[in-house]
């Protein structure tokens, strides 16, 4: 695999969904329209509650209703499914197979990284990885194994001391995003606020009016 999101990975980063399925208020096959017209840039297949099958299946869906959009794909954790699903980019944590491992392997897929600290941010240096995630920005229920909440503050000292382009990430919504447009990143990383949105075309797009 060649990853043709590559040449311009910070503009994938503006609005980075991380899909929880179980939360959504509508139908799949309706909610991923609607986020990509109202300006996601990248969704993030997370789902960690399914199934590996049921992710993959969700994975075939998601591909089929962006295959004619520019959207960047990524999968969360797991480099077996971004194998089956022939996605080129994964997202791996502190917790997860070391990055330079899957860049050793395949290196042609981008990796993205989570940091929380300086040292997490060393190992995404010698990782070579694409992008790394930066945070938690704020408190969040979306993770059950969340890491010292480091803030905007935060965020602003790690990512001021690389040239990865990053992505401010947890419990980021409409009444607080504002707090992370300039610290840096490229953009943000929302799953709760859009994916229990009753109307995700309209969140998705007052998002993007942070980082247009």
């Amino acid at each position: 695999m060649c990853s043709k999101y590559r040449q311009k990975i910070s503009d994938y980063l503006k609005l980075y969904l991380i899909l929880e399925t179980d939360m959504l208020k509508i139908p799949l096959e309706e909610f991923i329209p609607q986020v990509v017209s109202g300006g996601v840039t990248a969704i993030q297949l997370r789902d960690k509650k399914l199934t590996a099958k049921q992710r993959y299946e969700n994975g075939l869906k998601i591909k089929e209703l962006t295959k004619d959009k520019d959207v960047m794909i990524t999968v969360n954790d797991r480099l077996d499914l971004a194998l089956a699903l022939e996605i080129d980019v994964i997202h791996v944590g502190v917790k997860d197979i070391p990055p330079y491992v899957i860049k050793d392997l395949y290196p042609d897929i981008l990796v993205g990284y989570s940091c929380n600290n300086i040292e997490d941010l060393e190992v995404a240096e010698k990782s070579k990885v694409s992008y790394v995630g930066v945070g938690p920005a704020f408190l969040t229920s979306t993770k059950d194994d969340l890491r010292p909440l480091i803030g905007p503050d935060g965020i602003k000292e790690i990512v001021s001391k690389t040239d990865i382009p990053a992505v401010a990430i947890g419990g980021i919504n409409l009444q607080n995003c504002h707090q992370l447009v300039d610290i840096g990143v490229k953009g943000v990383a929302v799953s709760s606020e859009i994916c229990r949105s009753l109307s995700p075309y309209e969140t998705s797009k007052k998002f993007r009016e942070f980082f247009p």
